[in-house]
């Protein structure tokens, strides 16, 4: 799915809309933040689209004007969706209330850390969260929207398969946690996804298709030392394909099923030197108080996170387990590098304080 908006002068909102298949067009819904106002089929010629074979026909254009919402140019908050997927398209705010910066957070937890968007989402024009669930078309096309520079997206994506769209125009951040903490938080998670699948979307689509095998695994899985070392010992290679590594090959691959191979750890390191703040979750005040200042924002308004005490019960049996281990060797490199790094730097800003 393509879109992006050309214009907003007020009185008229001009932009294009194209849908995943070849020759049908969208329909959006256009509202004021609260009531719907207007659903409007995309109906407008766009040749530069036909002309690189993105659409059939090229009818992805609209403009809204005030012949059909009435009183336009005043309203300061307007959004506009796609119809069918609800996908955010364009959102009018008030200047004053916005910060003009583009922001991507690196996701790197299973269970994502929304609470902490959600908490942001009101200072941006542009915001997405999740986006590895939108594809990979759509998810390239929210770091090529150019018309705002207000704009926070977040999401579990292969950071090598975006950089040249990211480095260009956004300030990305980071935050992860002790490797064993993160696998047994998987584990958990993915062991109670298709048991509760009617009630609450723990993952998206694709992710439900592609972590088959690990969702197997992590069935058999308790909270128990025995258990653990029988499962472990004889994990299936689908399994251990989808479980190993999975900050490093956020960093390091350009692909989501990629296996890092040689050299994968620098290369995580060196795409995490690129960031502007990479925080560890037991320093987790440090990450909230370095992006607030980044953001000009209150820090005691960015929600604090926690781990459930079967998480950490999990974790604590995974460090007696060889093979997890082995699982999550990369990751536990990255990790220990990086927190090193923070330490030092930490002990240098204390020295030159006391100096």
């Amino acid at each position: 799915m393509l879109f992006n908006i050309e214009r907003d002068e007020g009185r008229c909102i001009v932009g294009y809309m194209v849908p995943d298949t070849f020759s049908m067009s969208c329909s959006l819904r256009v509202t004021d933040g609260d009531k719907e106002l207007l659903i409007l089929p995309c109906r407008e010629e766009r040749a530069a689209l036909v002309a690189a074979g993105r659409h059939e026909t090229g009818r992805c254009g609209f403009t809204i004007d005030d012949t059909m919402i009435a009183h336009l140019a005043e309203r300061q908050t307007i959004e506009i969706y796609d119809q069918e997927t609800d996908l955010l398209i364009y959102r009018r705010r008030p200047a004053e209330q916005l910060i003009q910066k583009r922001i991507f957070r690196l996701e790197t937890h299973l269970v994502p850390l929304w609470r902490l968007d959600d908490r942001l989402e009101r200072h941006f024009q542009f915001f997405h969260k999740g986006i590895e669930r939108l594809g990979l078309e759509t998810t390239t096309q929210m770091f090529l929207l150019n018309y705002s520079s207000s704009i926070y997206l977040a999401g579990r994506i292969p950071f090598k398969a975006f950089e040249n769209y990211i480095d260009e125009t956004f300030t990305c951040v980071t935050l992860f946690r002790d490797p064993y903490t993160e696998l047994a938080e998987r584990l958990l998670t993915l062991g109670i996804v298709r048991k509760v699948a009617d009630k609450v979307q723990l993952l998206g689509a694709r992710d439900m298709m592609s972590y088959g095998p690990a969702l197997d695994f992590a069935e058999q899985i308790k909270v128990d030392g025995k258990v653990l070392h029988r499962a472990f010992a004889a994990m299936p290679k689908a399994a251990i394909a989808i479980l190993s590594n999975p900050l490093t090959r956020l960093l390091a691959a350009r692909r989501a099923d990629e296996v890092p191979g040689k050299g994968a750890v620098a290369t995580a390191l060196g795409t995490l030197s690129r960031f502007a703040s990479v925080g560890l979750r037991e320093g987790e005040d440090l990450f909230l108080a370095q992006l607030a200042a980044m953001l000009g924002i209150d820090p005691a308004s960015l929600p604090a996170t926690a781990d459930f005490s079967k998480t950490l019960e999990m974790s604590a049996l995974l460090r007696e387990v060889p093979e997890a281990q082995l699982l999550i060797e990369k990751d536990l490199d990255v990790y220990h590098h990086t927190k090193s790094a923070i330490e030092k730097a930490l002990a240098e800003q204390a020295d030159a304080a006391a100096s």
